[in-house]
């Protein structure tokens, strides 16, 4: 793990001649008060579930927290080798942060770059920027590579994928994976000083075809040098002394990223940081679902004990209405332990649901004998009726709730403007999982 470093940056938009000077984030009121309610949610998720919740998934929210907290947005870079990753933090940062090559990839691993800033309205708070260097995804094997991206992807806010020119299949693999991520990203065109204006043009609307628009909006690809290559000079001289050439090496040209990046922090910064937090929340709080319904699928003895206390107090009762009290005391009962704190959205349904089967069992109640044996069987049916429903209702309310991740993310979805890449991602997540839907629905079975 490389050294990482903190520098100030200088808040001025129109000073790019060193550092990345970056903007303060300016967030609607609106923004502000969700990201408190994604840092109040985690809090209250962990409080709630501390029982349940393991100790890497607890170490995970506690980094979560501290990301809200120090407002820490996480930049992941990706591309093939020698596609100018590391050129292009070099000339973002303004200093030599990592070595380049011209052949093979120099990178191996994760590298990691830091930046701090003051806030320029609150003193006490710093915007903390991180960027992730990462290797050539041609440089490991696919399922190797899968793994570094599952990785890298799941602490980005937001990821550059960059190339160097045509796309080929490999790199276009890889936006397709990394958009499984749900992550947005910026396509970084670089080495653009190689190419004749023509060429570059050529390029650019190449890779904006129809079947990358799927995968990428063509207001997020942003084309850069960032470390052109040296051009011959002459040198006249008015003194008289004869002209000579040199090499000269242009200054790298990554003003149009800069900006992009800056104006996305500016107006989605927060945004961006609170919906990852919540889908990094959300596969936490589906995780400890899937092992609660595990849980009560082999609690086959609970149900059990419940239909024979059932059972035995309907034969034992006197009276029909004495029956439909039993039920809906016992039924009740094993509804709301079933259900215990987890999310359910058809809380009143179980309810009227209760409230039928007592009615029913007490209509049953009759003194003949054939008819007990009905109202047995129907204790038993209802129960598992019961049952079933409430534990697919806990399972299609993953998310959801109280303490649902998956309802303050559509909140901040619906509360960024429409061009935003938010939505325009959001967009292509619909679009993609209708084609997939499609063509599942075409497989014949």
């Amino acid at each position: 793990m490389p050294d990482t470093f903190a520098a100030e940056i200088i808040a001025d938009p129109s000073d790019y001649q060193s550092n990345f000077k970056l903007l303060h984030v300016h967030e609607t009121s609106k923004l502000d008060q969700i990201n408190n309610q994604c840092l109040d949610l985690l809090v209250g998720y962990r409080d709630l579930f501390q029982i349940e919740l393991t100790n890497k998934e607890l170490t995970e929210i506690s980094f979560l927290e501290e990301k809200l907290a120090k407002c820490a947005i996480t930049i992941a870079v990706f591309g093939m080798v020698s596609r100018g990753k590391t050129s292009i933090l070099n000339a973002l940062f303004g200093k030599k942060l990592g070595e380049t090559g011209a052949i093979n990839g120099v990178t191996k691993g994760i590298c990691i770059y830091e930046w701090q800033t003051p806030s320029l309205e609150e003193e006490n708070k710093k915007l903390h920027l991180r960027f992730i260097d990462t290797q050539g995804i041609d440089e490991v094997d696919g399922e190797l590579r899968g793994a570094i991206a599952l990785s890298v992807a799941k602490q980005s806010d937001l990821i550059l994928f960059v190339i160097a020119g045509d796309m080929n299949r490999l790199e276009q693999e890889a936006i397709a994976q990394l958009q499984t991520f749900y992550k947005p990203i910026l396509l970084v065109f670089n080495k653009t000083d190689l190419y004749p204006e023509s060429d570059r043009i050529a390029i650019y609307e190449a890779i904006q075809n129809e079947e990358m628009r799927k995968l990428i909006s063509p207001q997020d690809i942003v084309l850069v040098a960032a470390a052109p290559k040296p051009v011959k000079v002459r040198i006249q001289y008015s003194d008289g002394r004869d002209s000579q050439e040199i090499w000269e090496q242009p200054n790298p040209d990554v003003q149009a990223l800069k900006e992009r990046i800056l104006s996305l922090l500016n107006t989605e910064g927060k945004a961006l940081l609170s919906i990852n937090v919540l889908r990094s929340l959300l596969e936490i709080q589906k995780a400890v679902t899937q092992r609660y319904l595990q849980k009560l699928q082999a609690s086959t003895a609970i149900v059990a004990l419940v239909f024979m206390s059932e059972a035995i107090a309907l034969q034992l009762s006197s009276s029909l209405w004495f029956d439909g009290v039993i039920s809906a005391s016992l039924n009740g009962i094993f509804a709301f332990w079933t259900i215990g704190k987890y999310s359910s959205q058809n809380k009143y349904l179980w309810l009227m649901l209760i409230v039928a089967i007592a009615c029913l069992s007490g209509a049953l109640g009759i003194n003949i004998e054939p008819i007990h044996y009905i109202q047995i069987v129907w204790t038993g049916l209802s129960l598992y009726i019961l049952f079933n429903s409430i534990t697919t209702d806990i399972d299609n309310s993953r998310g959801y709730g109280k303490l649902g991740a998956g309802k303050l993310m559509e909140e901040i979805i619906k509360s960024v403007p429409e061009s935003s890449i938010l939505r325009r991602f959001q967009k292509v997540s619909i679009r993609k999982k209708d084609l997939e839907s499609a063509e599942t629905s075409q497989t014949p079975s």
